[in-house]
């Protein structure tokens, strides 16, 4: 079964290359997970998560994928890799954890081909630095 992620990563190379669509079937995924937790107020981290996945991907605000009184849920495409051309899905889960606190889950995407780029590890990165107000290397 396809996950939503591969789709996007579909339609992105296909938006590239014409046959990028349909080589992205035989690509490896790429996933770069981490989970972190934001001393913040829930409302505050939502913030400053939508901050960084607008800084992420400019011009592509994140896609609200779930909402509630505890759990959101972004989703936005952006790119990675060499030249940032390999497109990568970012999905953030912020969870409130406490009354300052507010865990968060970070799962990075892309496709890789023969070259390995690592780019969903290398934007994995750029979030974390991001969360935690550093300046990124690019």
């Amino acid at each position: 079964m396809q996950q939503p992620e591969d789709k996007l990563l579909a339609e992105a190379l296909g938006r590239i290359n014409r046959g990028g669509k349909i080589a992205s079937r035989f690509l490896k995924n790429d996933i770069s997970e981490f989970d972190s937790e934001l001393r913040l107020a829930f409302d505050l981290a939502l913030e400053r998560v939508r901050t960084v996945l607008v800084e992420l991907s400019p011009g592509a605000g994140p896609e609200l994928e779930e909402a509630g009184t505890d759990r959101v849920t972004f989703r936005v495409l952006t790119g990675g890799g060499a030249l940032n051309m390999n497109p990568v899905v970012v999905t953030v889960d912020a969870i409130r954890s406490g009354e300052r606190t507010t865990a968060l889950h970070v799962r990075a995407i892309a496709k890789e081909g023969l070259i390995k780029q690592h780019a969903s590890q290398k934007t994995a990165e750029r979030i974390a630095a991001l969360l935690n107000g550093a300046s990124p290397s690019r």
